[in-house]
Parts: C-alpha cells; structure tokens; sequence
C-alpha cells in the first residue's frame, strides 16, 4: 500500500470522528474510505489505496460505535440481522457517503463511497456528445457498463439531471442504494431504495409501469426477472437506463443472455436487439497531469448491430464500432491507444487497461518504434 500522498501527511487531532475522516476525503478528491479495526483510515485516491498515516490506528469497540451512531433504528436492526448493510448516509455540506457495513473474522468493518452533494453535469464530466444525444431517446434499452468503481452511476446521474433540466418528464429510480439525490426542476422525481421502499429490483420495476414513468433507471440488472421486466419497460414505450458490471460492449450483450437458460435465449437475443439502443462501457484511467479520466467503448444500436444480435454474430460488434464514429461508435482501445498518443496517459496505463493487451502491446511497440 503506498503511503506517499498527500493524505499521509494531513494531521488531525484526536479523537478521530467520521465526519472529520470524509472531511479528509473530500478534501483530497478521494472516491473512496475504509475503516476496518487494527488500521489507520484508508482513503482510495485516483485509484490507488493510501492510509492515512498521521491518523491514529481505529480501535474494534470505537469504530463500531462511530458506524452505530450514523444508522437509523431500522438501519442497525437490518445490521445486527444481516451482519451486513448497504446504506446511504448525508454529511452535511461535504458529501453524501454510500456505505456498506460489514462484519468479517475480526470485527465490524465498511467501505464508504463519497458521492457529491451536486450532480455534475455532462460536461463537467467530459463526456462524448453522443451520451447527451442519448437522453434525447423516447424509448428503449440504454446501458452504461464497467466495473465497481468506473463511474456508471455518475454517468447516468448526470444522464438523468441533463433530462429533468430540460424536459418535464416523470423520472423514476430504483436504486441500491440512492446515491445522487434529484430536485425537481422541470421534471417529476421519484426515487426509491431497496430496502427501505420497495424489497426488490424485479418487484419494483413491474409496480414502476403502473407509475405513470417516461425514464425509469434501475440501479443494476443483477437477475433474469430484473432483465426482462427491463425488457418490457423498454418495449412498452418507457426510456430504460441500468448498470451492468462488464467491460465491453459484446460482454455486455453475452453476459444478459447468459443469465437466462439456453431454451430461452433465442427469444431474449430478440427482445434485445429490438429494444436495446447503446451499450456504453466506461472505465476511469489515471492521467499524466494527475486525477481520472473517463474512457469508453459505445455501442449504438444501428441497423447492422441490430440484425448481428438478432442472428448472434456478436464476433462482428467490434468491427461495426470501429468503423461507426459516424453514429458516435468507439471501441474503447482505440479511445485509450489515441489518449497515449495525445500524451494524456502513461504507456503502461494503456496496457493494463486495454481490452486486448496483446493488441496495445504491438500498438505501443510500433509508436515507441516511430
């Protein structure tokens, strides 16, 4: 674990409290925190772990005390019950912290994700033009992929916010749990939580078609029933966002129709190449200048990729995003390999974060060559 940053060197008196610890985070652009007893605070900056070393080691019956105090009663009854939580907590002008509690062989323990008060916007974000002309659908299936930690829920909380800016619709979120917080402007916002206003995705959703919605965003599609009442959403005239933990646009398509048995998939690869309209895939990628930068690969639902997910030949996506910049198609080693040479990102950062490293590999060996 590297101690070299500048959290390291930040000192504060004791007793430590939370709020002091995300006051620290916030300050020093951390996306991350992890208490655990037996260790000093661990904050995750531009992706990498780095305790805080001027912060004293957290003691097992004062850390768990400090978690206990920010749950409500309901909060710590599901805790003691699960051993586990997933919660969302306010600190008040810093930061909202999704946080999730838990208990392993030594003692209590969490992870925090600091969320913003404000929901960027697209722009701040920097992100494609073709992520704004996405909000301007009226229907169909619209994800945004990658793994923990890649920025989706940002993405598509600016996505949501550029909607109701713009337009009077009736939002409506199911998440787990809520982490931006949407004030109406020229939309209608209803946001519900697993476990504290609805039990379940699957469930939530088909009580959503009832609701009156135009845009319905589910946190994430993690079952066959989550997908397909996603599907019908979809179908039945509402815009859909979700969340899938893949890194590429032709996962994407496989892992949904891994989900479900092989007698069903025929059918399911239909429902998905007529009501499926782009896969964006995004990971966060340390920059030279310092910080994160969002990469993606885009997988807009054309004609042709159409007809290749209808037939299954998902070995064509690739070469129909490559050659589709047109309709605002990337492939993400190409976004990541013209970051390099535009001398944004590391060589060794293109490499470990390319899809095919074999590929990046040559690719990096041929610029160094010339």
């Amino acid at each position: 674990m590297n101690n070299d940053s500048s959290a390291s060197s930040i000192s504060l008196p004791a007793p430590v409290t939370i709020e002091e610890i995300v006051h620290v985070a916030v300050d020093n652009r951390a996306s991350d925190i992890h208490l655990k007893a037996g260790m000093q605070p661990i904050l995750r900056i531009d992706g990498q772990l780095r305790a805080i070393t001027t912060m004293p080691v957290m003691e097992q019956e004062a850390l768990r005390s400090m978690l206990m105090a920010l749950l409500n009663p309901v909060q710590r009854r599901n805790f003691e019950e699960n051993l586990e939580l997933d919660a969302s907590i306010v600190f008040q002008n810093q930061a909202r912290v999704r946080i999730n509690m838990y208990t392993d062989v030594q003692s209590v323990g969490c992870a925090m994700r600091l969320v913003p008060l404000k929901v960027p916007t697209l722009a701040q974000l920097g992100l494609p033009s073709i992520i704004e002309k996405l909000t301007h659908l009226k229907s169909g299936l619209v994800l945004v992929t990658g793994v923990t930690g890649a920025g989706k829920s940002t993405t598509l909380a600016s996505m949501i916010d550029e909607i109701n800016r713009r337009e009077p619709s009736h939002i409506y979120t199911i998440e787990d749990p809520v982490e931006f917080v949407h004030r109406p402007v020229r939309s209608v916002i209803t946001q519900r939580e697993i476990g504290i206003s609805t039990k379940n995705f699957s469930t939530a959703v088909r009580t959503a078609l009832r609701a009156d919605p135009n845009i319905l965003l589910i946190g994430e599609m993690r079952d066959a029933e989550t997908m397909v009442a996603a599907l019908k959403a979809a179908e039945t005239g509402l815009l859909v966002f979700s969340t899938l933990h893949t890194r590429s646009a032709t996962k994407t398509i496989q892992r949904i129709l891994g989900i479900f048995e092989p007698k069903d998939q025929e059918a399911i690869r239909m429902q998905l190449a007529y009501a499926l309209k782009a896969v964006v895939c995004q990971q966060l990628l340390p920059t030279l200048e310092g910080g994160r930068r969002a990469f993606h690969e885009i997988l807009i639902n054309t004609s042709t990729v159409q007809e290749a997910v209808l037939y299954g030949e998902f070995d064509k996506l690739s070469e129909y995003m490559r050659n589709g910049s047109y309709d605002g198609m990337s492939i993400m080693d190409d976004s990541i390999y013209k970051a390099y040479s535009d001398g944004l990102i590391a060589g060794d950062v293109a490499n470990q974060y390319a899809l095919n490293t074999d590929e990046m590999e040559r690719a990096l060996r041929g610029a160094t060559v010339s």
